[in-house]
């Protein structure tokens, strides 16, 4: 177990955190590992087969120990000129071998949909959801992703009714466009229709969990990120106590 491993189970045994998920990066276009500042892209027999037979066994373990059984896993990179469909047979199963594997140690994937993935959009994450067809893959809904990604779908009109079966986590965070560049903006001042949105989920019977991830850390010139973050979480509050009065 590495040190930063350790320091996490410590806290949430300390704090009594409850963990919905991990999301260690698995069949993202590019991660880190083993501590390396270089990126490996995850787009070569060899690296997809390590993210199988190593780090999924390893992930699984690291939930254990944080008490969830839930893994957010990634769709493999998609190249810009690659059309969406159809999706390469590569992609499917992989993910499906994934899933048995999750589902013979009693875990669920939930997919994340992510700019430059062959799960970019809500439509094409529930197709390729649909193509696994397993129980043990579901979804992590992230509509401002569609937003910074700046994709040809509305992620709360079009997207999330395609995708929302599959739903079991939703990431919240608000994005727009600004002067041609994409940037993670505070809860409210993006162009994601938030209160929309949760009235969809609220209206769909939607029972999982809302994780809060601004991303503003990664803004320049964002300062007081504490007090941003509170700010953030108290909006989030305010449109959540305007649904439930609704």
């Amino acid at each position: 177990m590495s040190r930063n491993s350790s320091a996490r189970q410590s806290a949430v045994t300390t704090y009594g955190v409850t963990v919905t998920a991990v999301s260690p990066g698995l069949f993202k276009p590019v991660m880190c590992t083993d501590g390396s500042e270089v990126p490996v892209s995850v787009d070569t027999p060899g690296e997809i087969r390590r993210h199988l037979d190593e780090l999924l066994p390893q992930q699984f373990a690291f939930a254990e120990r944080l008490g969830t059984r839930s893994i957010t896993v990634f769709s493999l990179p998609r190249p810009a000129d690659v059309a969406t469909v159809p999706v390469p047979s590569i992609v499917v199963d992989t993910l499906a071998e994934a899933a048995d594997r999750a589902a013979g140690n009693g875990f669920v994937l939930l997919l994340e949909n992510l700019p430059g993935t062959w799960a970019d959009v809500g439509e094409a994450t529930a197709a390729l959801v649909e193509a696994v067809g397993s129980e043990a893959l579901g979804v992590t809904w992230d509509p401002a992703n569609v937003v910074y990604g700046r994709l040809a779908e509305d992620p709360v009109q079009t997207g999330y009714p395609a995708v929302g079966p599959h739903v079991a986590n939703v990431h919240v965070k608000d994005a727009r466009v600004v002067d041609g560049r994409a940037k993670w903006v505070q809860m409210g001042e993006g162009v994601v229709d938030w209160s929309d949105q949760l009235g969809q989920l609220q209206r769909s019977g939607y029972a999982g969990f809302l994780t809060i991830e601004p991303h503003l850390q990664y803004e320049p010139g964002v300062t007081g990120l504490v007090k941003t973050t509170k700010d953030f979480v108290m909006r989030v509050r305010d449109m959540l106590g305007q649904k439930r009065s609704s």
